[in-house]
This record gives structure tokens, sequence and C-alpha cells, in this order.
């Protein structure tokens, strides 16, 4: 990265994480649109039985939405907010897209053992940051530093599948991308649209 911002002589600076927290919320969505669409021809990863979870039923995308556009801000104001603990030390937070009972508390405490062995693994977290590689991640900044003329980092969240349920906002120098629109190059001008963009929100 260094050798690019010399090349183009720009202050600007790009900084790409996968969180545990929009990630972990991901994984539920998928779980949650799995079981109400069980004869779906191509089910969501991940594929599970989770009927003994206490998934919220009726209010489910509603609480959804809520809670995925909170941890959105909360990322965006704290580049500190998340890490490994963070489904932990927040429990009653996320908690809320389950059941109040026994069967939810259970359920969440599944999920999260379920998410964080995959996310934790070599196929989990290590891997999605992995799909913005350093030949991606290098064309995408030459594209930004090209129309960009400043001196900020704009701070590049990657989660593994598409907000189905909730619409995927922006923050100012700060975004959030499936990992499904680095690898599809028809998709390239509408990245690069959608990071410009938040850069240029005050």
């Amino acid at each position: 990265m260094e050798d690019i911002q010399k090349e183009v002589l720009s202050g600007f600076e790009m900084e790409v994480n996968a969180p545990y927290s929009l990630n972990y919320l991901i994984y539920v969505q998928n779980i949650y649109i799995n079981s109400q669409n069980q004869d779906r021809e191509n089910p969501l990863f991940p594929y599970v039985y989770s009927s003994t979870w206490g998934l919220l039923e009726d209010e489910f995308e509603n609480i959804f939405t809520e809670v995925w556009n909170e941890t959105v801000n909360r990322n965006c104001q704290s580049g500190l907010y998340d890490h490994n603990g963070t489904l932990n030390l927040d429990k009653t937070f996320y908690q809320k897209l389950f059941k109040d009972n026994e069967t939810g508390i259970f359920g969440y405490s599944e999920s999260v053992k379920s998410f964080v062995t995959w996310w934790n693994g070599i196929y989990g977290k290590i891997s999605i940051e992995s799909v913005f590689d350093k030949n991606r991640m290098n064309e995408v900044y030459r594209d930004l530093s090209n129309s960009l003329n400043v001196n900020k980092r704009l701070r590049i969240d990657l989660i593994y599948d598409n907000p189905v349920l909730t619409e995927n906002t922006s923050n100012s120098w700060y975004a959030v991308l499936p990992i499904e629109n680095i690898f599809d190059p028809r998709k390239k001008s509408e990245v690069i649209s959608k990071l410009i963009k938040c850069c240029e929100i005050s």
C-alpha cells in the first residue's frame, strides 16, 4: 500500500477489516431466511437446524434492521468496537434477535458458538479478508485516489454475504461491502461509486 501511495502522491488511506459483529448478524440473518424458506433451492450459508434456537418470528425482520443499523453505527464511530469478545460483552444487545426466554438464551449461545467456530478458523475471518487481496485492494485504491484529493482514511468492513433484510447504508468515511461485490468485475464501477459517496458525506 505504501508504494502505491507514493506512486499516486496521495495522503488518502484505506483500511479493510472483516468485523465479528456485522458478519455474525449476516450469519443469523441467513439462518432465519433458511428457516422461513425450507424449500429454497439454494440455501444460504450456514444451513443449520435452528428450530430449537428460539429466533424471533414475526418481529425478527424489524428488530434485525434496528440491531444492524446500530451495529453499523458503532463500527463507524469506533474502529475499536469490534473484537473477538464483542458478542459476549454485548450479548444483551444481539440477543434481541431471540425470544426472551430460556430457549432464546440457549439459541443465542449456540449461534455464537457456531459462528465463532467458523469465523476463527482459517476458512472464516482470514479467508474473508483475503478476498480483498493485494491486487484488488490496489486497484480500488488507485481508482479512489484518482478521484479524491484528501488526506483521510476510508474504513471498509467486509461481510461475507448480502444484507438481505436491510439496506446497506452509507456513512461518512466508512463503508460496508459484501465480498460478492469485490469478486464480481461487473460491480466494480458500482463499488467505486459507493466508496466515493462515502468519502463525500460530511
